[in-house]
């Protein structure tokens, strides 16, 4: 899968509130640091747009609006990049390859608009930050900010 894969993941097992739903994800790739398990990095994309209207709970988060139609979508969506999922296992995403239906691969200009939103994020650690880099850079996104501390 290349990073800024969209995809429908169907009956999603991880939900933190343990509901079973589909959910869309933007995949970015994995982590490239030896860790063991080598973790999944994956945005979500939720209708739940009222939270980040004026003065809704999440107004101050880094986030990308998709319209209804627009890529994949079936209807309005925000991207919250402050909301990583970094805690999902590789091999658990791989086991799960059967749930998972690839709808489009966003065009490189949005990966750079979400990838400037990452560099903002103080919810995303600078080695993730680095990874995700890594992982635009290998598939072929290049010319991109490095990461680094403010």
């Amino acid at each position: 899968m290349k990073v800024g894969s969209v995809f429908i993941w169907r009956d999603f097992p991880f939900q933190e509130d343990g509901r079973v739903k589909d959910r869309y994800f933007i995949y970015l790739g994995t982590s490239r640091y030896p860790d063991n398990p080598i973790m999944v990095f994956l945005f979500t994309a939720t209708s739940q747009v009222h939270y980040y209207e004026e003065w809704g709970s999440r107004t101050g988060h880094n986030y990308i609006k998709f319209k209804s139609g627009q890529y994949c979508f079936a209807e309005d969506c925000i991207v919250d990049v402050d909301s990583i999922y970094n805690n999902l296992k590789e091999t658990d995403f791989l086991n799960h390859t059967e749930d998972i239906e690839e709808k489009t691969v966003l065009p490189e200009f949005t990966l750079k608009r979400i990838y400037n939103l990452i560099l903002k994020s103080k919810y995303i650690s600078m080695k993730i930050k680095q990874d995700i880099h890594t992982n635009y850079n290998f598939d072929g996104i290049t010319g991109l900010k490095n990461p680094r501390r403010r």
